[in-house]
């Protein structure tokens, strides 16, 4: 019992100190409290007087700036009056309306002054003031911009309301802000609001504010604010934090109840509302309160702060925190030493035992799951001390691991394996650190299974080496996929050096990184390796801008070029990405000259199968006009020249005679119009065989030709004449006077229009179908477009995605090949432009070729 009673006797005495040095600085604290109370709410109270002197400074200042702004600017108008005022209601929230009246006088003309708002202020002469009060003046509102619903309508008369006219009479008088009593501001379908105005008279430039020492100078009108007084206490006070205290605004320039303003509730008090006369809440009149005056134009306000029950101080603990410090480390200490001197060799053994409970586990777990083996041995590495029976899997079910000879860890590697790992053992025993070492195992393929042994040493303080631990690991999938992985690392290795393209990848500066091929050119000024010396000078800035758009888009760009001795080859850019961002890019160069040659190929067949389509329509305007120019023309000509002195001289002897059922003269004109129609025919059919001629030439592949597309349209609708006929009455060729050459081959431009043509022409339902063919330039983009329109029968959609696809026809039952629109997107895009199908609106459809410009050299 007595040994109880002097266990606890330390409890007892930290709970009595406890309790009375508590008790002392609880007292403490509300002395301190109640003496630092109305101290706190002076500083409250001073901050939200002072805020709602600013804010209401503020406000008024608003009215000096739009007189600045008339002051400033040549002419106001109601759009820049509107611009400049929106702004100024956005900043001040409590604003509810900004207003410009001009001064009229009775007969409803100006003063002999320029309003603003009407035209300019600046520049104008100051007239002699007018004498007439300003009862007998009109203030009609000219300008107004309102927070909601307009509180005044352009024309209305301020001055006809008697408050407002007192409120013109006073800034007229001081020439300064003048702000009126609280008025109520009714709007439809709201609630009503109190408001003040304030008016500020605005003079011309360099006019007197007094024209006499009694007499008051007229202005040329006034800007009027109109401010809701709940909304400006509200931003005033909201900008503080809730402190509990209340504010009651009155105007001391007014008499009675019209003193009232406004009654601020605290935001920890919101239910509490001021009494009908305007005083403060009956459970305010004994808190601690403070009244000051401000001005506010020319009128004073009073501003009562009066601090709510629940007024928070945040001094409370100013002077009395060190006695509550004292007192709760003095409490904490004794009762720590308490618990300490009781529990801690409890602790220590509990701990203790947990600690090597939960280890033991640990390892337990470790050893018998993993397939790695622990091992120990003694530091003459004589015994075994510990192996893990993961062992049994390496060295078979019939390994004794309670034998304490190190042998059980050795004999399952061949003579000259064991051998390296005593020798590794005995260096780790010598110089420390650890070892690693990989070995196969004895008894079986080598390439099979394979072992890594580690070992590390266990030292202790004093004692040199204790032990020695370590584990083996079965690494044979790994070796197995190294040497994999090594094998087809080199395969790869030898493919890419052995490519027929050059093949390197680079960074984001154009510098090569790797490479299958020795570096042909010098190194860069910094020993980096520019991928742009690679190419041509002439083909080096659009390989470093597409280079730059694989970066920055991610996607494969490439580029042809042609070197010397009519090689062409191919550059391929491919990005290598991680995650979302490019690493770098591989670039490929190919020699694409045997590609070029078939592709040339192929567009000379499409060029030839394109003559076939047209020759059944040509070979009627060749045969049968041609044989009968070539075989009758010249026979015709020399025969009615021959004739025709006998028959004048027949006519003049026997009179007019018939020919053909005609009169001499009469037959005269037509055989001579015959003659005519004939040569004209000749001439066609010249020209016709002339561009047939033309468009079977050989097509060398060079692309620098000067091409004038005019020229070639017209050619080309020379060439479809007959097929143009067949298909429609309605075909235009709308063409400027000159259009800016293209640079590229003329001839396969003119293959591209007369596919395209074609197929225009082939997808009219009927002759009354129209087909427009156009060219205009962009100089400003350096482009040229050539678009042929169609009233055909348009495309469907399924049909539009697979359009530029090789092969791909629509008129396969007519002999279509599905070659024409493949190789002309491919012959605009070699010319570095870009051919588009799109449905029109209506009906039919508009193919836009899209050239560039020729640069002029």
């Amino acid at each position: 019992m007595f040994s109880n009673l002097r266990k606890y006797a330390a409890a007892c005495l930290v709970a009595a100190g406890g309790l009375l040095l508590t008790c002392l600085s609880s007292w403490n604290v509300r002395q301190e409290l109640q003496t630092s109370h109305f101290k706190e709410f002076e500083w409250a109270a001073g901050d939200r007087i002072q805020s709602v002197r600013a804010v209401a400074e503020q406000g008024l200042d608003a009215l000096l700036e739009i007189r600045g702004l008339f002051y400033a600017a040549q002419g106001i108008d109601e759009k820049e009056f509107l611009l400049f005022t929106d702004s100024v209601l956005k900043r001040h929230s409590y604003i509810e309306a900004l207003l410009w009246a001009p001064l009229l006088n009775s007969s409803r003309q100006p003063l002999p002054t320029t309003a603003p708002g009407t035209r300019s202020v600046r520049g104008t002469d100051s007239a002699a003031a007018s004498t007439a009060p300003i009862e007998q003046l009109r203030l009609p509102v000219l300008l107004s911009a309102a927070r909601k619903a307009p509180l005044a309508t352009p024309g209305v008369d301020l001055n006809a309301t008697g408050e407002l006219a007192e409120l013109f009479r006073r800034a007229r008088a001081s020439g300064k802000v003048a702000v009126s009593g609280r008025m109520r501001l009714e709007r439809p379908g709201e609630k009503a609001a109190h408001v003040i105005y304030a008016a500020l008279p605005v003079y011309a430039p360099g006019q007197p504010r007094r024209v006499a020492a009694a007499e008051p100078a007229d202005p040329l009108g006034f800007v009027i604010g109109v401010y809701d007084i709940e909304e400006l206490v509200h931003v005033a006070i909201s900008l503080l934090e809730p402190r509990g205290v209340e504010v009651l605004v009155r105007d001391a320039s007014a008499e009675g109840e019209a003193q009232f303003l406004h009654f601020y509730a605290s935001r920890l008090e919101p239910r509490a509302v001021a009494a009908a006369s305007g005083l403060l809440p009956e459970a305010d009149e004994e808190q601690p309160r403070m009244v000051v005056t401000i001005p506010v134009g020319d009128r004073q306000w009073t501003v009562t702060c009066v601090a709510t029950h629940t007024f928070r101080s945040a001094e409370a603990f100013t002077k009395a925190h060190w006695s509550v410090l004292v007192g709760g480390l003095v409490c904490t200490a004794l009762l720590g030493l308490y618990l300490v001197r009781s529990r801690r060799e409890l602790d220590n053994r509990i701990h203790l035992t947990q600690t090597i409970y939960e280890r033991e586990e640990l390892f337990r777990q470790l050893a018998e799951t993993v397939d790695v083996v622990f091992w120990a041995i003694s530091p003459d590495a004589a015994r075994l001390e510990y192996i893990g029976p993961a062992f049994r899997k390496i060295a078979g079910a019939e390994a004794r691991l309670d034998d304490p000879a190190a042998a059980v860890l050795f004999d399952v590697f061949a003579p000259d394996d064991r051998a390296r790992l005593v020798d590794a053992i005995s260096q780790l025993r010598r110089e420390g650190g650890h070892f690693s070492t990989v070995l196969p195992l004895a008894g079986g393929d080598h390439a099979l299974r394979w072992l890594r042994v580690c070992g590390f040493p266990v030292c202790e303080p004093g004692v040199e080496l204790v032990r020695i631990v370590g584990f083996l690991e079965d690494i044979t999938e790994h070796k197995l996929a190294e040497d994999a992985l090594r094998d087809s690392e080199a395969r790869l290795r030898t493919l890419f050096n052995h490519s027929p393209d050059l093949i390197f990848t680079v960074d984001g500066e154009a510098n090569i990184l790797l490479s299958n091929r020795p570096w042909p050119h010098p190194a860069g000024a910094a020993g980096e390796k520019r991928s742009p010396l690679i190419l041509p000078p002439e083909v080096r800035p659009g390989y470093l801008q597409r280079l730059r758009h694989v970066f920055a888009s991610g996607r494969i760009e490439h580029l042809q070029y042609r070197s010397s001795g009519d090689t062409w080859w191919e550059v391929r850019m491919v990005p290598i990405s991680s995650a979302t961002t490019v690493k770098a890019a591989m670039v490929v160069i190919s020699d694409i000259t045997e590609n070029r040659k078939l592709q040339w190929q192929a567009i000379r067949s499409s060029r030839l199968a394109s003559l076939g389509v047209l020759s059944a329509g040509i070979a009627h305007e060749i045969n049968n006009p041609n044989h009968a120019i070539l075989a009758n023309a010249g026979l015709l000509a020399r025969i009615w020249n021959d004739a025709l002195p006998i028959l004048d001289e027949y006519e003049q002897d026997q009179g007019d005679f018939l020919l053909a059922g005609l009169g001499f003269a009469q037959a005269r004109q037509t055989i001579t119009r015959g003659m005519n129609d004939i040569a004209e025919n000749a001439k066609r059919i010249q020209k016709i065989v002339d561009n047939l001629k033309h468009l079977g030439k050989q097509d060398r592949g060079h692309m620098d030709e000067l091409a004038d597309i005019g020229r070639i349209l017209h050619a080309v609708a020379t060439l479809l004449d007959a097929r143009i006929r067949k298909c429609t009455d309605c075909f235009a060729l709308d063409l400027p006077d000159s259009l800016p050459m293209v640079r590229g081959n003329v001839q396969q431009l003119e293959q591209v229009f007369i596919n395209v043509i074609v197929n225009a022409l082939e997808s009219l339902p009927d002759r009354s179908r129209a087909v427009r063919v156009s060219a205009r330039a962009n100089p400003a983009e350096g482009r040229l477009i050539v678009e042929v329109v169609d009233q055909g029968k348009g495309i469907p959609e399924d049909v539009m995605a697979q359009l530029g696809e090789p092969f791909f026809t629509t008129k396969a039952e007519s002999g279509g090949t599905g070659l024409g629109l493949s190789i002309s997107s491919s012959i605009v895009d070699k010319h570095g432009g870009m051919l588009r199908l799109e449905p029109n609106p209506e009906l039919g459809t508009t193919v836009s070729v899209d050239l560039p410009i020729a640069r002029e050299e």
